[in-house]
Order: C-alpha cells, then structure tokens, then sequence
C-alpha cells in the first residue's frame, strides 16, 4: 500500500523541480501584445558584403544596404515596435586555409544608431551567428543565416527612424576573420499599440 503514496510524493516533486526550472526561461522573455501591423518594408540587396582583417585579434565591420528610413506613424512622444528580419546568405571562414576554428561572426543592427532595445543583442547591437568555424579558403560554403530582432522607437520631432545592418567578424586565432554576406533580403515590420 505504500507505493501509490511514494509515486504521488514523486511526482508532486517532479512537478515543483519541473516548475522551478521552468521559471527562469519565462522571466527572460519580453511579451508584446496588442499592437497592430501598420507597414511593412522590404529591402533586397544583390551585392556581397565583406568584413575581413588579416591581424591576430582583429575586428572588421562593414554595411550590409545602405540605411533605410523606416517611419512610425504614431504621434509626436508615442511609440512603435520594429520587428527588423535578416535573411543573409553567407560565407564564413578563417583568412588562411584550414586555420585553427577561432573566429565570431556577427550582424550589428543599429535603430537610430543604437541597439535595439529588446533585441536580442548585445549593447552595441551584434547578433553573433557563427563561432569557431574552420574555413577552408578554396572551399567556400554559402549557408543562409537569419537573424530577427525587435525595437522599440519613440518619435520625437521626426516620426522617421534609421536602420543600419552591418556584417562583422572578430578574430580569436593568429590569422584573422573574415565573413561576407552575399545576397541577403531584409524586412521590417512596423507595429503600433
């Protein structure tokens, strides 16, 4: 008679672990509600996009399209959400062939030349997408990197806001990084309360 008692002690304990590991993910999440699609802009860019530097600790950036005006049509003082998609296809290697993995790669996404806050990005608004991977220089792949991140602007004497998306990479090894974003679409949805 004493085991339907031990299963029902184990698992009222399972479920109070169970719930304590599940607490943690639901706090680091941020839900937006309520608010309605009011345009949405697509950018199709055709040109490659290189980040390369050849020095052991080095760091390379450069711009993926040229800054796009994106409008929040809310008042002066109200705000919107921008909910900023990436699909890039890219080229991720070391700079010599078959170097040591040793390299980061990333996005930056800039709102108004910050980070967007929400993100998920660090405080200057890099995404990493790819780390440690070994490049082979005469066998290049082209994989399809997406990335979304979500801002929140504020208009104030403008109802205009700048994106700005760059490809960068950061060297952890003695040859350097490099990281090019081929062709590579983008879309920012724009959302109000």
């Amino acid at each position: 008679m004493r085991f339907p008692h031990l299963f029902e002690t184990i698992g009222g304990l399972t479920l109070v672990a169970w719930s304590l590991f599940a607490t943690p993910a639901a706090t680091a999440q941020t839900i937006i509600g309520n608010e309605t699609l009011v345009s949405t802009t697509f950018v199709v860019n055709r040109k490659d996009a290189k980040a390369i530097c050849t020095t052991p600790g080095c760091r390379a950036k450069t711009a993926m399209f040229a800054p796009l005006s994106v409008t929040c049509p809310a008042a002066t003082g109200q705000t919107c959400t921008f909910h900023i998609f990436l699909d890039a296809k890219a080229t991720v290697s070391g700079f010599c062939n078959l170097c040591p993995a040793g390299g980061i790669d990333y996005f930056q996404f800039l709102v108004d030349g910050a980070a967007p806050t929400i993100g998920p990005t660090d405080a200057q608004g890099f995404y990493r997408f790819a780390e440690n991977i070994i490049g082979v220089v005469s066998n290049e792949i082209r994989q399809s990197f997406p990335a979304s991140v979500v801002g929140s602007v504020t208009n104030s004497s403008s109802n205009n806001h700048t994106v700005t998306l760059s490809v960068a990479c950061k060297a952890t090894n003695n040859a350097g990084c490099e990281t090019t974003a081929h062709a590579s679409t983008l879309r920012v949805d724009v959302f109000e309360p």
